[in-house]
């Protein structure tokens, strides 16, 4: 009896030393998602609306992210060819989800991140190359990708028979955010 209560004080030390993250809050003004594709008129797609939610440890550093949008945001400058992407994609009103997995990052900012791509009904790994500067509570993280559409159970845009959209796409990304209030205790 007398070890358990000698244990007890060991296994609750850790409880301070959990402390909860914090919020990165977007500035949607000072940050973009945009997607580059080549087609017989190449285009880029700009994300207008969509949900991140990045959690920030005490030391500063990224714990976690979940990017949710809805493809009826991704505008392509064009009212028509955003019609026939959503159709393309199967109708209705399409999401699509960025969770993260791992994030590495050398001390100078560059680092690598690797997290799960859900969209049309499929869950995918992607890898990426990304880019985080802190400055006074301020995050600026800028990445890019290429993602054949293909893995995602997509079929080819073909127009006319001649034409078509190229299977790979390139995302790019720049979010800036502000760490938001410590959670209370």
């Amino acid at each position: 009896m007398k070890a358990f209560r000698l244990l007890i004080p060991l296994l609750l030390f850790p409880l301070p030393l959990l402390a909860a993250d914090r919020p990165l809050k977007i500035d949607p003004g000072r940050s973009f998602i945009d997607v580059d594709v080549d087609a017989t008129v190449n285009f880029t797609a700009h994300l207008d609306a969509y949900d991140a939610k990045v959690t920030v440890d005490d030391a500063g550093k990224i714990k976690g992210a979940v990017f949710s949008f809805k493809f009826a945001d991704l505008k392509t400058g064009k009212p028509e060819r955003d019609t026939k992407m959503i159709e393309w994609l199967g109708g209705g009103a399409p999401q699509g989800r960025f969770e993260l997995g791992n994030l590495a990052v050398t001390p100078d900012g560059q680092g690598q991140a690797s997290g799960r791509l859900i969209f049309h009904d499929v869950t995918e790994r992607v890898e990426f190359p990304v880019n985080i500067v802190r400055t006074d509570g301020s995050y600026i993280v800028t990445g890019e990708t290429t993602i054949d559409y293909r893995t995602w159970n997509l079929k080819i845009i073909r127009t006319a028979l001649l034409l078509k959209v190229d299977p790979e796409v390139k995302i790019r990304f720049k979010l800036t955010g502000t760490l938001g209030e410590e959670p209370k205790k």
